[in-house]
């Protein structure tokens, strides 16, 4: 089995086309866009032109790059190229070497692509981003060198170990989130967001691999391939990969979503047998909430990766920043908050749920017609009431417990709090003024019985 040299898609049966975008391992693939020049980067050694034609896979262990640069391993091999392990002998340090795959018609964009994922990476400065060292074309063969991490991606560590305790999975994902700002801001969007594509070292560092399918901001699918075509994994994309849409950096957000909840979970939030029941079920079906499937995954955290999942950009994180700053909030172990309303009521707000509850509210007085599942609006916010905490010795210790409104569920009897406590607070009145008009009239009656 092979990965698609088009779209990327795994796993492709050798020798056939690819079940996702249906390009045959011969066939053409149109993909015409540069985000960042390859001569953006400064060399000292004279420019070359690439051949624009098909080449040979000539690496091979012990051959010399650029007399300097040793193979010493094959690294991993991709749809567009091999990854080499190589020993600088200048400097005798080790380095990561990538090569573009030959591929006949093919080899002309795929040259674009590679080009292309050169300049991205020479572009971004963040030390989850391997960095560019060097690069270059000898035998008519394009290379180049980045730093090299000694580890595992993230798909291995997973058939490995399954789901992965909270905090590590929240540091992990954290990480490429920050990695991810710093080419957003770039304008540069990864599009590819997966397991593989996240290498954790032997030192315990992450890192975001494989620029290749990377764009800039507002280009929408059908710049970038062949009508009917999309890139990317399927598994990890979003709804909006799958149809002519401008894909920005929320997309990103999305798959990188998706890889929290496998990360949690073990599982994947959408599974089909073919590549397109997995789009359809990105684009129609809401996802298995992460705590349904494990218990231990605190609220605040479910909530996160539904955000990330949503099917409009518009309703997730609209930056990958925002998205590190949500998971390392809960971290710094936030507080929940408490705040004395103008009701009299006392307020205790856990947005990330560090305890068990979204919204407490204890009462001096009950309620009216207030029960159990019942939904309930408060400061743009609906909540389901779950629990109510009868008083014990002070009367006026009535406390109500919420939890955040489930997605799926349907209201049924809805309040909003500033609504009831208006009603509330005129019942009150009206009942106040009978009792004065009952004593006025008690007083009055007891007089005229006296005359």
């Amino acid at each position: 089995m092979e990965e698609c040299l088009n779209c990327g898609f795994s796993p492709v049966e050798s020798g056939k086309a690819c079940p996702m975008c249906g390009v045959s391992p011969s066939s053409a693939a149109g993909d015409t866009s540069d985000v960042a020049t390859f001569d953006d980067l400064q060399r000292t050694e004279p420019h070359q032109e690439f051949p624009d034609l098909e080449t040979e896979a000539k690496s091979s262990v012990g051959r010399v790059y650029a007399k300097r640069y040793r193979v010493e391993a094959l690294l991993g091999k991709g749809g567009m190229g091999q990854v080499f392990l190589v020993h600088d002998l200048k400097n005798q340090r080790d380095y990561a070497l990538k090569t573009l795959l030959p591929s006949g018609a093919q080899l002309t964009d795929r040259l674009k692509r590679f080009k292309r994922e050169i300049g991205i990476l020479s572009k971004i400065d963040h030390a989850a981003v391997p960095k560019i060292l060097d690069w270059g074309i000898q035998e008519e063969e394009i290379y180049f060198i980045s730093e090299y991490v000694a580890g595992q991606d993230l798909k291995q560590l997973i058939e490995l170990k399954g789901s992965w305790p909270i905090s590590e999975a929240i540091k992990v994902i954290t990480t490429v989130a920050e990695a991810l700002a710093a080419a957003h801001k770039l304008g540069i969007i990864h599009r590819d967001i997966k397991p593989g594509n996240i290498m954790i070292s032997q030192e315990g560092a992450v890192h975001l691999l494989d620029f290749g399918l990377a764009r800039g901001v507002g280009m929408d699918l059908s710049t970038l391939t062949r009508t009917g075509m999309v890139v990317g994994t399927p598994a990890y994309m979003s709804p909006e990969q799958f149809e002519s849409h401008v894909v920005d950096g929320r997309s990103d957000i999305y798959s990188l979503g998706v890889v929290l909840f496998e990360l949690l979970t073990g599982k994947l939030p959408f599974c089909g047998d073919t590549a397109m029941a997995v789009a359809m079920k990105h684009k129609t079906d809401e996802p298995e909430p992460p705590r349904t499937l494990r218990p231990d995954v605190p609220a605040w955290l479910d909530q996160v990766i539904l955000r990330c999942l949503e099917k409009k950009p518009a309703q997730r994180f609209s930056a990958a920043h925002e998205l590190a700053a949500a998971l390392k909030k809960p971290i710094k172990e936030v507080k929940p908050v408490k705040s004395r309303l103008t009701s009299g009521d006392l307020m205790i707000k856990d947005d990330y749920e560090m305890t068990d509850w979204a919204l407490t509210l204890i009462a001096k007085k009950k309620k009216n017609n207030w029960s159990t599942s019942m939904a309930l609006r408060f400061e743009e916010k609906f909540y389901k009431l779950s629990d109510i905490q009868l008083p014990d010795s002070d009367p006026r210790q009535w406390t109500y417990h919420f939890t955040p409104w489930p997605r799926e569920e349907i209201f049924r009897k809805l309040i909003d709090y500033e609504q009831d406590c208006l009603e509330q607070e005129k019942a009150a009145q009206e009942k106040l003024s009978a009792r004065v008009q009952r004593w006025i009239s008690d007083k009055i009656g007891k007089k005229e019985r006296q005359e």
